[in-house]
């Protein structure tokens, strides 16, 4: 798990050198102020650490069922917790282990503030009540000093537990994010397995925040009642006795009894809940996104109706949330306020009645004769301001130690809603665990896995595809359906090839293959590094950023520093794509928008081949990259590249890229037993066929104006105002509707 270990500010001129001393940490640039950067350096996450931790999430499942087989004692929420705590506090001397160590010191203190306090509050009525003012005055400035340090203890056990719930997701999210977004692209390959974990958003941002701070403070609310309960109860023990500690005890025993027996699902609730709330925010977030869309198709009263449903199930379950907690809180209220308050008077008033029914007997031998000492209870009255300090000192006590009880029973509902947090938090680094390991079952949850292929890294030869084939992930494996089967071809450095094919045949699963999105069941796949292939999606992405950031995505300004880059070359590439009047139009590099809706979709496609330009790659591999550009520029886009002697893998649908390209891969049903053919556009025969389909192609344009005239006087006929149709017309039609 990573780890902030140095954040230093430097200038920007200084970023450039100081990159390349540190090879073995990740450096975040955060801007701070005009000419300052700082240098936030962390340790790079150890590998070996989360293919540990792998076994302790894959295991978990299992030996939850082998206990409960064997019907043993066991707690799926302090399981859970136990694996957590290693990801929470990794190591014994760390940030987070002295945060807990402070605020124990501070429980601590603030139970022996309370104890003083107490026995001061017991003095001042003592004071009061025997009209003692110099005594009284003496106290309370004592009550005033002691409220400085009460306060502050007070202050900073808040304090300590908002660091320390701060510290603990800091250390979880880096955990998640270091699997999340890493070269596996576990956050592309989850979505595939929605079968455990829907809204993964939620999960990280919501539910995590959630749990930390719910531990954190469910600490707090029961540290501080535990240590009430074992000092109080010590002190008490002397002035009650110990059968009323016992009889105190008892009591909690009983009543947490009751309340357990009584407590409505809150750990469930809550996690039902959190899900719900999820589906609604996310029905929010689809119809902002796709609000233009929405829009066209009129669709407001559909839109209308699911959020409506959504807020409808939310409310429902809410509701149900608040009338369980109304009688549970009825019944909590009776018993830990007012009961235990009761019982409190009664135990603080024992030592007072006890003494009248039976008085202390003198221990010292009185010989016949002798007067009576001086503390025979004869001759001792009862002193009654004593009576009222201690009466008030033990009734402050006991209330405390009443409070310190019900707090403990408030914890209940705290435990349940922090076992709903726990389960969805553990679910998912259950499902990242499982995304990320390389044997990972797509949509299998803990089944054996049978992808068995192999991916050559690192390959000299280009791109290569052995006995390859292309099946859509899902449970059933490799079993699954099948788009494509064995593909064979290879693609040497120097060589163009174009995937020829309709929509949903598979084009663009091959270069999720090849990216790694997909899994490789069987075969054997050898490509370039990841450095020398680039690849283009259909849809551009764009980042949250300045125009600059759009060009250099997914590199940082200080990588593109680093390199030896600056903003004349970004320009020199702008104006290859002839995108050069962006900076006429917008401002400059530094401008924010929200790119994806300033860019038309040519403007988006020419920024994508600025991308390639700027990366500069052996490979790139472009799925429909071109289709929304004039012919003209697609013309100058593909001579482009290949005058950077940037190889290209176009997916595409349309013919007419062939002339761009040395070799096809057409997949069609029906053309093979496999569903694909491998065409050499280099070779003689090729060039033959390509020219017999372009003759075939213009002689039916030539006919166009025929095959016009001839509809125009088949729609007479069909009105009633043309009974004349000649046997060659008939035959035309024939031959029109051979052709087509």
């Amino acid at each position: 798990m990573t780890r902030i270990s140095r954040l230093s500010f430097y200038t920007k001129s200084d970023v450039r050198q100081l990159i390349t001393i540190l090879k073995e940490f990740i450096l975040i640039f955060i801007p701070k102020g005009k000419n300052l950067t700082a240098r936030v350096v962390i340790p790079k996450s150890s590998l070996d650490r989360y293919a540990a931790d792998k076994y302790l999430y894959k295991n978990f499942h299992l030996e939850q069922r082998v206990k409960l087989q064997r019907n043993l004692l066991n707690s799926k929420f302090i399981n859970q917790i136990v694996i957590l705590w290693r990801i929470l506090i990794p190591r014994v001397y760390s940030k987070n282990s002295s945060l807990l160590l402070t605020q124990c010191l501070f429980l601590i203190l603030r139970t022996w503030l309370s104890l003083i306090i107490a026995k001061l509050d017991g003095q001042i009525v003592k004071n009061l009540i025997s009209a003692n003012g110099k005594k009284f005055a003496r106290d309370l400035i004592y009550w005033i000093l002691i409220a400085f340090p009460a306060s502050y203890t007070n202050a900073a056990i808040k304090y300590l537990t908002n660091r320390l719930s701060l510290g603990f997701r800091t250390n979880l999210i880096r955990y998640i994010h270091d699997m999340y977004l890493d070269r596996v692209m576990t956050y592309y390959k989850i979505l595939l397995n929605l079968d455990d974990i829907e809204n993964i958003d939620q999960y990280i941002t919501n539910d995590v925040a959630k749990f930390c701070d719910s531990i954190c403070g469910l600490f707090s609310s029961m540290g501080k009642p535990f240590i009430d309960l074992v000092f109080f109860s010590v002190y008490l023990r002397d002035t009650l006795g110990t059968g009323a500690i016992v009889g105190i005890f008892a009591n909690y025993f009983l009543t947490a009894l009751v309340l357990k027996r009584f407590t409505p699902p809150f750990g469930k609730l809550s996690s039902q809940r959190t899900h719900l709330e999820g589906n609604y925010y996310n029905q929010h977030l689809n119809l902002i996104t796709n609000s233009e869309e929405v829009a066209f198709y009129k669709g407001s009263l559909i839109e209308k109706a699911k959020l409506r449903e959504t807020f409808d199930s939310l409310m429902q379950h809410v509701s149900k949330e608040v009338n369980y907690s109304f009688t549970y809180s009825a019944l909590e209220d009776y018993v830990l306020k007012y009961t235990w308050s009761a019982w409190g008077y009664v135990f603080a008033g024992l030592p007072v009645f006890l003494e009248d029914l039976w008085p202390r007997v003198p221990t010292d031998h009185i010989d016949e004769g002798e007067a009576p000492p001086a503390f025979s209870p004869q001759n001792v009255p009862v002193d009654e301001n004593q009576n009222m300090r201690q009466f008030i000192i033990n009734k402050r006590l006991l209330l405390s130690l009443a409070d310190a009880g019900s707090r403990l029973m408030y914890s209940i509902k705290d435990i349940s809603d922090l076992t709903g947090y726990t389960d969805r938090v553990f679910t998912l680094l259950t499902n990242l665990h499982m995304t990320h390991s390389p044997t990972y079952s797509f949509r299998s949850r803990y089944g054996p896995s049978d992808i068995s292929g192999t991916i050559q890294k690192n390959y000299d030869g280009g791109v290569r595809f052995e006995n390859i084939p292309v099946i859509i992930p899902r449970k059933d494996g490799s079993d699954g359906e099948i788009l494509v089967k064995n593909l064979n071809f290879q693609l040497l450095r120097e060589n163009t090839l174009l995937i020829l094919g309709p929509n949903g045949c598979g084009k663009t699963s091959i270069g999720r293959i090849m990216a790694g999105l997909w899994p490789l069941y069987y075969g054997l796949l050898s490509k370039p590094s990841d450095d020398e292939i680039f690849y283009l999606p259909q849809k551009t992405y764009f980042t949250n950023g300045n125009l600059r950031d759009q060009i250099i995505y997914p590199s940082s300004y200080d990588e593109m520093l680093a390199n030896g880059y600056n903003d004349d070359h970004l320009y020199h590439i702008l104006r290859e794509v002839k995108l050069d009047y962006l900076l006429t139009r917008e401002g400059n590099f530094n401008v924010k928008k929200d790119w994806k809706d300033v860019f038309s979709g040519g403007e988006k496609q020419r920024m994508s081949i600025a991308r390639v330009l700027y990366k500069n790659p052996k490979f790139v591999v472009l799925d429909e990259s071109t289709n929304a550009v004039s012919t003209d520029i697609e013309d100058y886009l593909f001579e482009l590249l290949q005058n950077k002697n940037i190889a290209f893998i176009t997916f595409s649908h349309r013919p007419l890229l062939m002339k761009y390209h040395d070799y096809v891969l057409e997949i069609k049903k029906g053309t093979n037993k496999d569903g694909w053919v491998f065409h050499d556009l280099t070779s003689e025969e090729n060039l033959k066929t390509i020219d017999n389909e372009i003759h075939d192609i213009e002689s039916k344009l030539a006919r166009i104006e025929e095959w016009e005239g001839r509809i125009q006087e088949i729609e007479s006929f069909l009105d009633g105002k043309n009974d004349n149709i000649g046997e060659s017309h008939l035959n035309l039609e024939e031959a029109i509707l051979f052709e087509f």
